[in-house]
């Protein structure tokens, strides 16, 4: 993609958006950011932006701002049917995401992990079990860093992983993963979707572009993650924690199985410091992911077995006279808080709001 003069707009102010305007001023761009926010409230994001040649339309969104751009690239916090993105998308001028963007210039493999629950976790296991076997390995994505921070920095990795949100997905063109992992899909972000079967259908995106020289990684317990299995390109690896599978991955009596055309491997999860079935998910994910990749047992193994979580998700904080707290303030959504419930077996007391 030859970005030299360009003019590119870039919708949305923040941590994307600003590393979104770097990278193209420093392709030398023509580049302009508008937000409906006034100049106090981005005005970090504006600061971070200093010394180079980028406009500023703050406070509003003007027609003309959006007609006289050759590409728009947008944030995901901005939803793609605001009218003027469907006023330049009338006009026949490219409307992209982030890791479209981004996309264009990343030459190793990328892992693209989503869902509604689990996609942080999965991706920053698997990128710890790429770091284990020896890859150089950027993490980002809807998690800490923009994908396109990796093209800017002009560090040479072996493999990508990327967290990515239904939001990203809806401006997606070209956007193929080597792997693609759905971990499961439950009623969220309705207050951006006109309807259910809308988010759904951004989430399956992630499999938009794949062949069959793709994988698509696809926990087969949810039945609404299983009804992709035919309907898309890439090779379907199936996961499953209920049920012992002849191809894909598995969780049986404390073991995990991973077996593909012909290549048996075994994990004991006896060691592991994950807690909860939802966390057996995540961990079946990752491996499948990292060994997909070109990751060895016995390292991916040691990975997991360290792997202690992430903060606010299943996190033990304490255990007074017996008793065990929990923090698990990132159960943001009903299906996710089950999950959570399902993996104590004694009496529980929920604090909730």
């Amino acid at each position: 993609m030859e970005l030299k003069d360009k003019k590119i707009l870039v919708v949305g102010l923040a941590r994307t958006g600003a590393s979104v305007a770097r990278f193209l001023a420093g392709r030398g761009a023509r580049v302009t950011v508008t937000d409906k926010r006034e100049r106090e409230a981005v005005a970090s994001f504006i600061e971070s932006l200093q010394g180079r040649d980028i406009t500023f339309e703050l406070g509003r969104h003007g027609d003309e701002t959006f007609l006289r751009a050759d590409m728009i690239v947008v944030s995901p916090g901005v939803p793609m049917d605001i009218p003027q993105l469907r006023l330049a998308a009338s006009q026949g001028i490219p409307v992209i995401s982030e890791i479209e963007l981004a996309y264009r210039f990343i030459e190793a493999p990328i892992a693209a992990i989503t869902g509604t629950n689990g996609k942080t976790t999965t991706t920053t296991l698997t990128g710890e079990i790429f770091k284990g076997c020896g890859f150089t390995t950027f993490v980002g994505g809807n998690i800490g860093k923009p994908l396109i921070d990796q093209v800017t920095s002009g560090e040479r990795v072996d493999r990508v992983v990327a967290e990515i949100s239904s939001f990203q997905l809806e401006g997606i063109e070209r956007f193929r993963p080597r792997v693609a992992v759905l971990l499961n899909i439950t009623e969220d972000h309705l207050d951006r979707y006109a309807s259910f079967q809308e988010y759904r259908d951004a989430k399956a995106r992630v499999f938009a572009n794949q062949t069959s020289d793709d994988f698509a990684v696809l926990n087969v317990d949810d039945p609404l993650v299983a009804g992709y299995a035919k309907k898309i390109a890439a090779r379907v690896v199936p996961m499953s924690r209920h049920c012992a599978l002849e191809q894909g991955i598995f969780y049986r009596d404390g073991i995990i199985t991973f077996t593909w055309e012909g290549r048996v491997e075994r994990f004991p999860t006896s060691a592991f410091k994950l807690r909860g079935v939802h966390n057996l998910d995540n961990c079946m994910a990752a491996l499948a992911t990292a060994l997909l990749m070109g990751c060895e047992s016995s390292p991916a193994l040691a990975a997991v077995e360290s792997f202690p979580g992430l903060p606010h998700r299943m996190e033990l904080v304490a255990t007074v006279n017996g008793v065990a707290y929990y923090n698990d303030s990132k159960g943001t959504n009903v299906g996710s808080v089950v999950k959570s419930l399902e993996s104590f077996p004694g009496p529980i007391t929920l604090i909730a709001g």
